[in-house]
């Protein structure tokens, strides 16, 4: 064993690099010694410095200690668990105000907005499309990246190195060959600087349909992905028209809502002139006070439903959430599938089944690739070599190679992966199965929900007249006495109802319309071209 001054200095012949000698030694001497290197058979060698490194070395090795130290970053960030505290507060700030300003701000028209141009503005500024739309760029490139493992790949290293001596050796020659007195020769088999280039280009031959049937996976989750968005599209232009529709039918009661006013209060003027003349009781006249004022209540009510509306319509078409947008009017009434029609189209495009769909298509291929790794994957390719060094010819040296890797899974852990990758697409089967079968529940439901609307709409055109002429013949009835404040505000609330049911039935059949259509997976601009 070495004794307590082992690593003191650098032993006699010892050749290392500089990072070596300073960290693998307890302490370093600071007075220099000198030592005289002999060999064998040979005379002295100059005298070398032993004890420190040479004024080259160590200031590379202060340059390596600067580069570790800025490259740590600041002391919070090595010492803290939640590192140097990340933005600070003005940055916050600026990143939430950049972030909150309404991608289509720019873009709202000067008038009232039409359906078609809220879903123009969605296009642009709806933030769950903006999302979806990334991520489809994300499933590209993942694309591009599995396609490049079938593409030669070529890597490049370099070293340059500083040694402390050059490396040499004796030569040994027979006896008699040299003179009497002469040296023999030392020959250098290492430069004490030299660097080193390298550069390899290697091609993957897929043998065994490895890297096809992954490529085919990522495809395939690239489609998956391109349903999805449209998925998401859909959804979202669904969204932008309930809100629409929703504004429309709030402001509509709205409107029902002061016609029941105004009513009101002509019931009770009535009512104040039969009680001042003592033809009314009391209790009636309070009627329908509370009357009116619950209707006064309800005017805040849908005062608050409006803006409600307008606040989902901004935020869906991406403007700003309190921005005073104005509605068109629509009056006509949207024309239904029949029930067969629209489940033929449901199962051939609708967004989700198709996503599942190549979701199933991308386990498959998973599962193959698996399969397809059990045999060796081989590759080609050629590298060169340079060195400075002028020790050895030559100093370029091309070369070319073909070999092979084979994993031959006794860690049972690609088995494993099989049989998940197998499981996963069988329960994704499974799933395109409860997708039909809940797919056709929903296209059922909203062609339905669309026909009963349309049909409320059309029995309340005729309600409201019937409704009318029920209040008018009430109100002839109080003034002669024959009928009381209940009866009058019992055909008011009638009208009411008939009046708000014309008011949202139309609105609300649009609205399962395109509910419809989404169900579909077809373009709106069917369901919007009906609402011109």
């Amino acid at each position: 064993m070495r004794g307590s001054a082992a690593g003191c200095g650098v032993p006699p012949g010892r050749v290392g690099s500089p990072a070596v000698e300073c960290f693998g030694r307890r302490r370093l001497e600071s007075a220099p010694v000198l030592r005289a290197r002999l060999r064998p058979g040979g005379t002295p060698q100059p005298a070398t410095t032993g004890g420190g490194l040479p004024a080259r070395a160590g200031w590379w090795v202060g340059v390596a200690l600067c580069g570790l130290v800025a490259g740590c970053g600041t002391v919070a960030r090595m010492t803290r668990v939640e590192g140097d505290g990340g933005w600070s507060a003005a940055r916050r700030a600026e990143e939430v105000a950049r972030l909150a300003a309404s991608p289509s701000a720019e873009a709202v028209p000067a008038g009232p907005l039409t359906l078609t141009a809220a879903l123009a503005l969605a296009a642009r500024g709806n933030r769950r499309i903006a999302e979806a739309e990334e991520q489809l760029e994300v499933a590209r490139a993942r694309v591009w990246e599995t396609r490049g493992r079938l593409l030669p790949a070529t890597t490049g290293s370099g070293r340059y190195t500083w040694y402390t001596d050059p490396q040499t050796t004796r030569v040994v020659l027979p006896p008699g060959l040299l003179p009497a007195g002469t040296t023999p020769p030392a020959v250098i088999v290492r430069q004490a600087e030299f660097g080193v280039v390298n550069g390899t280009l290697r091609l993957p031959l897929d043998l065994s349909g490895e890297l096809q049937h992954t490529l085919a996976a990522a495809q395939a989750g690239y489609r998956g992905e391109r349903a999805r968005l449209w998925a998401t599209r859909l959804a979202e232009q669904v969204r932008v028209i309930r809100a629409y529709f929703q504004l429309l039918e709030a402001e509509r009661l709205a409107e029902v809502t002061e016609q029941t006013i105004a009513t009101d209060r002509q019931q009770l003027a009535n009512a104040e002139q039969r009680f001042a003349a003592g033809r009314l009781t009391k209790n009636e006249l309070l009627v329908v006070q509370v009357a009116l004022r619950n209707a006064e209540e309800q005017r805040l009510q849908r005062a608050l439903a409006i803006d409600q509306a307008r606040w989902a319509l901004n935020q869906a078409v991406g403007l700003p959430v309190d921005a005073p947008s104005e509605v068109v009017d629509v009056h006509e009434r949207p024309a239904v599938p029949a029930t067969d029609e629209a489940l033929r189209l449901a199962r051939a495009t609708n967004p989700v089944l198709v996503a599942l769909l190549e979701e199933q298509q991308r386990l498959e291929e998973t599962a193959r690739a698996l399969v397809s790794s059990r045999l060796p994957r081989f590759d080609a390719g050629g590298a060169i070599d340079y060195s400075s060094a002028t020790i050895v010819q030559p100093q370029r040296v091309g070369s070319g190679f073909v070999g092979f890797t084979w994993d031959l899974g006794t860690d049972t852990r690609r088995e494993a992966e099989i049989a998940a990758a197998r499981h996963e697409a069988s329960q994704n089967r499974i799933a395109v199965g409860r997708e039909l079968d809940e797919l056709e529940t929903a296209v059922r439901t909203a062609q339905r929900a669309a026909e009963e609307r349309l049909a409320a709409a059309a029995a309340a055109e005729a309600g409201v007249a019937q409704a009318e002429e029920n209040l008018r013949i009430r109100r002839q009835q109080f003034d002669a006495g024959r009928a009381t404040s209940d009866d009058v505000l019992d055909a008011e609330a009638l009208l009411a109802g008939q009046r708000a049911t014309r008011a949202g039935a139309l609105y609300q059949a649009h609205t399962r319309r395109a509910e419809l259509q989404e169900l579909l997976g077809l373009p709106l601009d069917d369901v919007v071209g009906e609402t011109r």
